[in-house]
């Protein structure tokens, strides 16, 4: 956290800048991004675009937010603590001074990032993921039918083969979301997930980068096999992700905004998929 001196300073010197070397700086930040973006793919700005649809350089005509708003109402795995925000400052009369917040929260708190270590005791931590597997196709496999009679459905094998027959084989790389209608307003821990031979047969026969969720884990709460699957892998998984009826089964892509805690085995994402 910053404090008010710090910020200042940081103002100031903003200010004492020449508008060229801004402009320069400002030019970096854009390549930056640009080339952070896999296959020449554009991300739209939409916060100040003019009315009507969006279209990137990359042909994307929206950008769909899969992140819930983190607060201390959001459900938490059981026993782990909510989040907590304590006002350090506040903007004063005449927009003097600067607000900040000292906020607390478990590691894996809202949409968030399982990195290996979570499960595995030598898995690399999530600062060490791969940036190349932040950015995936996205497949979206919903078994919401299936939980509407049990509430502890879970993804099989047989759910994938069909989803294939009917939408083609699930691309190497991609990061697969399991869709079950969990809504945090009346949803907990008791939810349904992946079962384990359905995360083996992602990971060893379709290659898949991740697995993500809209629930709080991708286990059934007293299981654990759908996470030593995927984690033991290598690869990562997002869980309690947001949206995912309003984007398609197959064609989006996704990019995972994973923290780069160090040694951290998780943490808060924002989770974005290109439409």
């Amino acid at each position: 956290m910053c404090d008010d001196a710090i910020v200042r300073h940081a103002h100031e010197e903003a200010r004492r800048m020449s508008r060229r070397k801004a402009i320069g700086v400002a030019a970096g930040v854009a390549t930056g991004i640009s080339a952070a973006v896999v296959a020449g793919m554009g991300v739209s700005a939409q916060a100040h675009a003019a009315p009507g649809p969006a279209v990137s350089a990359g042909g994307h005509r929206r950008v769909v937010d899969l992140t819930h708003t983190l607060s201390p109402s959001f459900p938490v795995w059981p026993g782990e603590p909510p989040l907590v925000t304590i006002p350090t400052s506040r903007v004063g009369p005449g927009n003097s001074g600067f607000s900040t917040n000292y906020v607390s929260f478990a590691e894996h708190s809202g949409t968030h990032v399982d990195a290996p270590s979570h499960k595995i005791g030598d898995g690399i931590t999530v600062d060490r993921i791969d940036p190349a597997d932040l950015v995936a196709p996205l497949v979206v496999i919903s078994i919401a039918s299936k939980v509407r009679g049990n509430p502890r459905a879970t993804l099989t094998e047989r759910d994938i083969a069909e989803w294939e027959k009917a939408h083609g084989q699930i691309p190497r790389g991609a990061l697969v979301a399991l869709h079950t209608g969990w809504q945090p307003k009346t949803g907990g821990a008791h939810a349904a997930a992946y079962s384990a031979d359905a995360v083996g047969t992602l990971v060893t026969e379709r290659r898949v980068v991740a697995i993500g969720t809209d629930t709080l884990s991708v286990d059934l709460v007293d299981e654990t096999g759908a996470h030593t699957a995927i984690l033991g892998s290598g690869r990562y998984a997002v869980e309690a992700m947001a949206n995912l009826d309003s984007v398609p089964a197959v064609g989006a892509t996704v990019m995972v905004g994973a923290p780069r805690f160090a040694g951290g085995t998780g943490g808060p994402a924002r989770v974005l998929a290109l439409v």
